[in-house]
């Protein structure tokens, strides 16, 4: 009995030297890690302090997932699905953008002026009974092209006005000084949403055809609903309510006087609209890659689509840091505007998909910056009163940037083709941008230090 005793004694103390300090030493290390972690995650993640903001971000994210998977399984429903027309991609994807050119500024005065909880739960329905219409049609083998067209502009004319709102009703769930948080998960959530939902996509479309993923996105929007549902709010009149309740012409008039006596935020919105011009036409093009170029079918399509989101949300979640890192943003952008240029041109000569893959990632997280960036620096700027206008100005320009790069990339790819196509916008991008910020850069440069 003694010697066994002894022996476990022993044994103890062999292992006390052997092991025990080693692995507290590497427990310390995990802990540094946490430690440095939960720093890194409370500076990027502070806009999920709020209760409200929680639910959206979870109830958006589902609803984004679904919308991506219908983006995805539209597009291969367009080419090579029903028809055999290229040009078709871009004239789709201009139809569903077009009413927000005409309608968004509308919407951004109302977003002012209603209801945010009731009516944003009316739009997610009007949706989800959009995509439970296609999914029949599909499933019931009666869709024709013109359905997908009287779609895309019905979902158009819905967006037009719920775009605006939503981003109202989100900026509103957090502080002012939680904004460019907010706004930095809005992206990640969106470009997250845009690497999952396209890989469940193109597994879905391989598997069981393009009906399910209509559904899916139908049931999606469910989620966002029920989360507005219980989110805590009051019912969200805005302060014109309580001004007089402007007319709707004196509303939009206040927001263009804010944009004219601030001419760097219209010189950031010209930007914008560059970006979203020139890079577009890769997205609307790459169901032409994924099939014709480098033979990958329904799930390679999906890949470059998920790479690319995968970019954007990796930019966005560390959108917080680098933004507070920059204090003159100016050569920010033009890193940022460099990047999207590089990615543009590359994409259009890479023989390779693997390359094309990894081109995908960068440009997604230079894009999604970029853009981030710029909406910051316009909402940080921007009164509460005059943020539904201001938000509808910014979506516009964003919105009619890629409306307008879908109709170039679908009247040209028939002649020139898809190649020629993106490597003509990424020199024109890249000699207009160089452009406006050459004319404007002291000024522009001058702004952004004081600003921030």
């Amino acid at each position: 009995m003694e010697l066994g005793k002894e022996f476990t004694f022993r044994l103890s103390e062999i292992y006390y030297e052997k092991y025990y300090e080693k692995y507290n030493k590497i427990g310390g290390i995990i802990s540094d890690m946490l430690q440095k972690a939960k720093h890194h995650i409370g500076n990027l993640l502070p806009a999920l302090r709020s209760y409200n903001f929680r639910l959206y971000f979870i109830g958006q994210g589902v609803s984004l997932v679904g919308s991506w998977m219908q983006t995805v399984a539209g597009q291969w429903l367009i080419y090579p699905v029903l028809t055999g027309n290229k040009s078709y991609l871009g004239l789709v994807g201009a139809i569903n953008l077009t009413p927000t050119l005409v309608l968004a500024l509308l919407g951004g005065v109302l977003a002012d002026r209603v209801d945010k909880k009731r009516t944003m739960i009316l739009f997610q329905s009007f949706y989800a009974v959009s995509a439970f219409t296609l999914f029949l049609l599909i499933a019931t083998q009666s869709i024709r092209i013109w359905h997908v067209f009287l779609a895309a502009a019905v979902n158009g004319i819905i967006f037009a006005f719920e775009m605006p709102l939503r981003q109202t009703l989100m900026l509103s769930l957090v502080e002012k000084k939680d904004i460019a948080s907010a706004l930095s998960l809005n992206t990640a959530l969106f470009n997250g949403a845009r690497s999952i939902g396209p890989a469940i996509a193109g597994l879905i479309i391989a598997g069981f055809g393009i009906g399910p993923a209509y559904l899916l996105n139908s049931l999606s929007f469910g989620a966002v609903i029920y989360a507005i549902m219980i989110m805590r709010l009051s019912s969200q009149k805005t302060q014109e309510t309580h001004r007089g309740q402007r007319s709707v012409r004196e509303s939009f008039q206040e927001g263009i006087r804010f944009i004219r006596s601030n001419k760097y935020i219209a010189v950031l919105l010209g930007l914008l609209f560059l970006l979203a011009l020139f890079t577009w036409p890769v997205a609307t093009l790459l169901p032409i890659f994924a099939h014709d170029i480098f033979g990958k079918g329904e799930v390679g399509f999906g890949m470059l689509q998920s790479f690319f989101g995968l970019g954007g949300a990796a930019g966005a979640l560390g959108f917080h840091r680098l933004f507070t890192a920059w204090k003159n943003k100016f050569p920010l952008l033009v890193i940022l505007f460099g990047t999207a240029f590089f990615y543009i041109a590359v994409f259009a000569v890479s023989k390779s998909f693997y390359l094309s893959l990894a081109l995908a990632l960068f440009g997604g997280w230079a894009v999604a910056t970029a853009i981030t960036t710029i909406n910051s620096l316009v909402q940080i700027q921007t009164p509460d009163a005059l943020r539904g206008r201001i938000l509808s100005f910014y979506s516009v320009t964003l919105i009619g940037g890629m409306a307008l790069g879908a109709l170039l990339a679908s009247a040209v790819v028939g002649t020139i083709g898809p190649r020629m196509t993106v490597l003509a916008s990424a020199l024109a991008f890249a000699i207009l941008s160089a452009l406006i910020m050459s004319m404007t850069g002291n000024k522009l440069r001058a702004k952004l230090a004081a600003m921030v």
